[in-house]
C-alpha cells in the first residue's frame, strides 16, 4: 500500500541555503516501506556524512540518532543523490516523528535542518488473496461469499495477522457488510449484487492497538450471467413503390430452462436504413403480453430494421439486437416520349427521352430497344445508354431491321427502381 508523502505530513524543501552549502531536500519514511528512512540531498561536492535524529513529537524527545555509516546510497550521486538506512529502524514505540538532519560534504560544507520531515512508523494493513465463491451473478443467484486474511505489515517488514480487527467489504466501492477478523486475521462475509460490480475489501484505521494505517484488497470484479433474448421479425413486403409504407411484426423472447418464452412489457428502439449508411428512427416500441410488437413505416431509401432492446433496468437480460429482411424502395421510371422510323437508308432509327421523378437517378441508365413481328413476343437488339440532354435523359440507337414490326424502349427495375416500357411503334418493312 502506498502512503503518500502528504498524507503522512513530511516537510516541504527549505528557503535554498547558499550555493556552496549543503541542501537537505526530503526526509521521510519510504512510502511502501515505512520503517526505512529516506534523505535526499545535493551539493556542490561529494556529500560524506548524513546523521539523522528522530524526535517525538509526544514526548519532544530524541529517541533515535542514524549514522553515516546506516545510509546507503540509494539513488542519483553523491552530489545529488537518495540516501536510505541499510535496513529498517527500530523504534520503541509506533507514532509520527520528527526529523532532524546534519549534512557535510567533502569541501567543509555543512548544514543543520531541524523539522526536515516527519517519519512515519506505523503498521500498514495488507490483505491477502481475496476469494470469492462465484464469479458471476445471476437472476436467482446474486449472493456472493467473500473470504479473506488481513495482515498487518510492521515498520520492521514483519508481516502477521491482525485480530479481531473490523473489515469493510465493499461492492462497486460502496460499503455493504463489515466483519470481524479472526485469531489468524481470517475474515468471511456475504454479499449481494444487482448488476456486474467490483468486490472488495478495506480496513479504516479503527481506533485498535496498535494503530494501524489504511489498507485496501486488489477488487474482484463479478459479472452477470445474462438471459440470452432475441428478435424474430417479419416484414410485409420486401419490395414496395417509393411512397409506400410498410408494416414491421416483431417477437421478443427471452431464453429460459422451458425454451424461448415472450418477453413482455420491455421496451426497445427500432432504426431503418442500409448497413453502410445512414439510419433513420422509426421509433420506440414496447411489447403486449405476448412479447409482441408492430409497426408502420414509409422508408426513403431501402434497408432494414435494426432492432434493440432496452435492458438498462435489467441487468440479467441480454441487450439483444436484430435486423429484419431488407425492405428494397423502388422509385419511378417512365418514358416521356420513344419514336420509332425507318430512313432512306432501310434502318429504323428509335430514339425518346426517359425520367426519374422520384427524385433520384441512376447512373447508368441502360435502355434496351426491342423489336416483336407480333407486338407479344419480344427481343432486345440493342441496349443503349440514355444522358442528360437538357430536357431529359435521351437515348438513341439505329437498327439493321429490314422487315416490318414493333418496337419499343424497356428499363429493367432493380433494387432501387421501378421498370418501366414506353409505348408500341409499329415500322412498316423496307421498301
Amino acid at each position: 500500500m502506498a502512503v503518500t508523502a502528504a498524507a503522512l505530513g513530511m516537510g516541504g524543501v527549505t528557503a535554498a541555503h547558499a550555493a556552496d552549502q549543503p541542501e537537505v531536500t526530503y526526509a521521510g519514511s519510504v512510502s511502501d516501506d515505512l520503517g526505512t528512512l529516506q534523505i535526499s540531498a545535493r551539493s556542490a561536492a561529494d556529500i560524506t556524512g548524513i546523521t539523522a535524529r528522530l524526535v517525538s513529537y509526544a514526548s519532544q524527545t530524541e529517541v533515535a540518532e542514524i549514522g553515516t555509516q546506516d545510509f546507503r546510497l540509494f539513488s542519483g550521486t553523491r552530489q545529488d543523490g537518495n540516501w536510505r538506512t541499510k535496513k529498517p529502524l527500530k523504534l520503541p514505540e509506533f507514532g509520527s516523528y520528527r526529523i532532524d538532519v546534519e549534512v557535510t560534504d567533502a569541501d567543509g560544507g555543512h548544514v543543520l535542518r531541524q523539522s526536515a520531515g516527519d517519519f512515519a512508523y506505523y503498521v500498514v494493513a495488507e490483505f491477502g488473496t481475496l476469494t470469492v465463491d462465484r464469479t458471476a451473478i445471476d437472476r436467482d443467484h446474486r449472493d456472493v461469499q467473500v473470504e479473506g486474511t488481513l495482515y498487518g505489515r510492521w515498520p520492521t517488514r514483519q508481516v502477521k495477522p491482525l485480530a479481531a480487527r473490523q473489515v469493510e467489504i465493499t461492492v462497486d466501492y460502496w460499503t455493504q457488510a463489515t466483519v470481524t477478523t479472526d485469531a489468524q486475521g481470517h475474515f468471511t462475509a456475504s454479499v449481494r449484487l444487482d448488476a456486474a460490480a467490483p468486490v472488495q475489501a478495506v480496513f479504516r484505521m479503527d481506533g485498535g492497538t496498535p494503530t494501524v494505517l489504511y489498507g485496501e484488497s486488489d477488487p474482484v470484479q463479478i459479472g452477470v450471467d445474462q438471459i440470452p433474448t432475441r428478435f424474430t421479425s417479419t416484414v410485409s413486403s420486401t419490395d414496395i413503390d417509393f411512397g409506400q409504407p410498410v408494416t414491421l411484426s416483431v417477437k421478443v423472447e427471452q431464453k429460459t430452462a422451458d425454451g424461448w418464452l415472450p418477453l413482455a412489457g420491455y421496451s426497445g428502439g427500432v432504426l431503418f436504413g442500409p448497413a453502410d449508411a445512414q439510419t433513420d428512427l422509426v421509433g420506440r416500441f414496447t411489447t403486449a403480453d405476448d412479447g409482441t410488437f408492430t409497426m408502420d413505416y414509409t422508408p426513403w431509401q431501402g434497408g432494414h430494421f435494426q432492432l434493440a432492446l432496452d435492458t438498462s433496468e435489467d441487468p440479467f437480460l441480454q441487450a439483444g439486437t436484430g435486423t429484419s429482411d431488407v425492405v428494397h424502395v423502388h422509385r419511378a421510371s417512365k418514358f416521356t416520349a420513344f419514336t420509332a422510323t425507318r430512313s432512306d437508308t432501310g434502318q429504323v432509327h428509335a430514339e425518346g427521352l426517359i425520367d426519374f421523378p422520384d427524385g433520384w437517378t441512376p447512373a447508368p441508365i441502360d435502355v434496351h430497344i426491342q423489336y416483336s413481328p407480333d407486338g407479344v413476343n419480344w427481343s432486345t437488339l440493342t441496349t443503349v445508354e440514355a444522358h442528360w440532354g437538357g430536357s431529359g435523359n435521351d437515348f438513341a440507337a439505329d437498327l439493321d431491321q429490314s422487315g416490318a414490326g414493333h418496337y419499343r424502349a424497356v428499363f429493367d427495375a432493380d433494387d432501387n427502381f421501378q421498370s418501366a416500357t414506353s409505348e408500341t411503334v409499329f415500322v412498316p418493312a423496307a421498301a
